[in-house]
């Protein structure tokens, strides 16, 4: 079914230009645009181009195996996650690690999608966030791995743990230096189990609680390769003929 009143919702992710990161568009998934079925599917059309979005929920116990996840949606605030079993009343049904550590799957069906900003709607205690990409050549099997073992799996990469977030602003990340892209990414609740890095007095465990309201990022084309320039053989060749003259020449010139 479709999302009543669901274009409120700051869902946008800004597409740009190649190299130049020059803006060529915003795409905004709303009501006409977004279904909810096992997950969240977007999809839109810009300048002629389609877009798309998948989302799938996830959630995984200490030194379990991750399990599929029911994505809800909540009016006004955003989206949350309840883990099989898990209740539902306020906090419980948003993305948190209280009991189980819940993450947001995102298919961007382009591996040159760099997520660079995120927007919750609702939190309650903290808000921190771990994301991970996804850079194989096949769909990933979260069910085959635990929060502990997932950055170290063929294909996953931890991109970074951020701490508090606001929902007065959004997030921004992975948006210099050495952008990160891929058609796959994890947003999940913080776990320091991702990294193996240990929990802070900013980055702490089971006591985060967020609905996701909105989240963006842009196509990122990597450069062509330097082209160098190399001499034909003949060119080499005429280069030293040229050169033995020449010595010859400044000889002569001297004999005189």
């Amino acid at each position: 079914m479709k999302f009543d009143r669901f274009g409120k919702l700051a869902f946008a992710l800004v597409v740009t230009a190649v190299q130049g990161l020059a803006q060529a568009g915003t795409i905004s998934f709303n009501q006409n645009t977004c279904q909810s079925a096992a997950g969240l599917n977007c999809s839109v059309n810009v300048s002629g181009v389609n877009y798309s979005a998948a989302l799938s929920g996830w959630s995984a116990q200490p030194a379990s195996k991750f399990g599929g996840a029911s994505v809800v949606y909540y009016q006004g605030s955003g989206l949350g996650i309840s883990s099989p079993g898990e209740s539902t009343v306020s906090p419980d049904h948003a993305v948190d690690n209280n009991g189980a550590t819940e993450a947001f799957l995102i298919n961007f069906n382009s591996p040159n999608f760099a997520l660079n900003q995120l927007s919750i709607g609702w939190m309650y205690g903290d808000a921190d966030v771990s994301i991970l990409r996804y850079t194989g050549t096949a769909a990933p099997v979260l069910g085959d791995r635990t929060v502990a073992d997932l950055a170290g799996s063929a294909g996953w990469d931890w991109v970074g743990d951020y701490s508090t977030l606001s929902t007065s602003a959004p997030l921004s990340f992975n948006d210099s230096g050495t952008v990160k892209t891929a058609s796959w990414w994890l947003v999940s609740a913080y776990d320091s189990a991702y990294s193996g890095k240990p929990a802070t007095a900013a980055l702490t465990n089971d006591n985060d609680y967020f609905k996701l309201s909105g989240f963006g990022g842009s196509i990122v084309t990597p450069p062509p390769p330097p082209t160098t320039s190399v001499p034909e053989p003949s060119t080499l060749a005429l280069s030293a003929l040229a050169l033995v003259g020449f010595a010859a020449a400044r000889r002569k010139s001297k004999a005189k």
